[in-house]
């Protein structure tokens, strides 16, 4: 089941900025006016190789509070610094 997560504006901002490196990557659009093209925006972002996608990622982990990362962990969504570290290193 879904969540759905109230971003800051500053984590909106962090969602925009990923939505277009991933579309500069990839190709690949999502929506981020729903759940779950938020999510599925999340789950490219964290598994992408592109150090500047990775970057953004931990910049939008460290806007959010637990709860939210709780609710994306629920989700299948690791998002911490460490894990997308890790996860680079993988």
């Amino acid at each position: 089941m879904n969540s759905k997560i109230i971003f800051s504006q500053a984590g909106i901002y962090r969602l925009q900025q990923l939505a277009s490196l991933i579309y500069r990557h990839t190709g690949d659009r999502y929506r981020l006016s729903s759940i779950d093209g938020q999510l599925q925006l999340l789950k490219a972002a964290v598994t992408s190789p592109h150090p500047d996608v990775r970057t953004c990622c931990i910049h939008l982990a460290d806007e959010l509070h637990p709860q939210q990362l709780r609710v994306l962990a629920t989700n299948g969504i690791t998002l911490t610094s460490s894990s997308v570290l890790a996860d680079k290193a993988g």
